[in-house]
């Protein structure tokens, strides 16, 4: 059996797919097996892989969405862990030996992600754990392991599902992931994770995220250009989140905050667009979910700029 189950979703990427694949069959590390779930292509997807045939376990579905083509694949999965890899995106050739080297030397280890390389349309590159500020937990250090895994992964999403390892025990225990969530799909599973166990956090950047003008719209494109939307769907995200029996006061804590955040910015958003009864609302329940002092500064300032517009408007 192998150690690692490599699993890349693809969906009409027939240009990009085999950098992808040729990125993993080029790890230092080769206790490994790659499972291509290829969901509903109908382009020259499946001929692209033609060539790997002896060399990867390729499955055609009907087109169902990236996180239903990732069950696919941890369903037919052999490995101990799971890693995730996006069809149009690569790993360094030392991202698995180096993921798999922490993880020997880090008992009750659950899930574990690396820093990556975030390149933009324009070619422009980021650091994806300075961009979403997990790079504040790091502080310097080369590798850390947070005390409250939950409360991090919900405290600095999104993350990278693809430059991020899980134990197949933990993913099934968690219960896969839920393909009723569109966007930060990978935040719920990871989320769901993080509650079984530690968590670590690699600061070396060993993979590479594009984002390409495409035809479909990627989930964090959807997400950019629909902002209420994207906070709308983490709203039901954090509900199903909330109604976890086995969360404690920290984890509950954590989630409230961030759930009280998100209604802050859902009120922002509803108020650039005039809709101010409805952004009132939502500063009303973001005081409720978090009672903290600084919440409520927040919510104020935010209830003070809408009511100077509200009364602006009615001069």
């Amino acid at each position: 059996m192998p150690k690692v189950s490599v699993i890349i979703p693809t969906f009409n990427r027939s240009k990009y797919v085999s950098k992808a694949v040729d990125s993993v069959l080029r790890q230092s590390f080769k206790d490994f097996e790659v499972i291509v779930v290829d969901d509903g292509s109908t382009d020259a997807t499946r001929q692209a892989f033609e060539y790997y045939s002896s060399k990867i376990n390729y499955i055609y579905q009907v087109n169902a969405g990236v996180s239903a083509a990732r069950n696919t694949g941890i369903q037919s999965a052999k490995g101990e862990w799971l890693a995730f890899l996006d069809s149009d995106d690569e790993w360094h050739p030392e991202y698995l030996s180096t993921q798999m080297l922490r993880v020997g030397v880090t008992p009750g280890i659950r899930m574990q992600t690396t820093d990556c390389s975030f390149i933009e349309h324009d070619g422009q590159i980021k650091s994806y754990f300075t961009m979403n500020r997990a790079m504040v937990e790091l502080n310097g250090r080369d590798y850390y392991i947070p005390k409250e895994p939950f409360s991090i992964v919900l405290k600095h999403s999104p993350w990278q599902v693809g430059s991020t390892i899980m134990r197949y025990d933990a993913v099934v225990k968690a219960g896969l992931f839920d393909t009723s969530i569109k966007i930060s799909e990978d935040l719920d599973l990871m989320a769901r994770v993080a509650l079984q166990g530690q968590f670590g956090l690699i600061r070396e950047s060993l993979v590479n995220i594009h984002r390409r003008e495409e035809a479909i719209e990627c989930l964090t494109q959807q997400a950019k250009n629909n902002p209420l939307q994207s906070r709308e769907s983490d709203e039901r995200l954090y509900q199903k989140l909330a109604g976890i029996g086995t969360l404690n006061p920290k984890q509950r804590g954590a989630l409230n905050s961030q759930m009280s955040a998100n209604r802050r910015a859902m009120g922002n958003l509803l108020r650039k667009q005039g809709r101010t009864t409805e952004a009132m609302d939502c500063y009303k329940r973001a005081f409720l979910m978090d009672h903290s002092i600084k919440s409520l500064g927040r919510c104020v300032l935010s209830w003070l700029q809408t009511g100077s517009k509200m009364l602006a408007g009615t001069l």
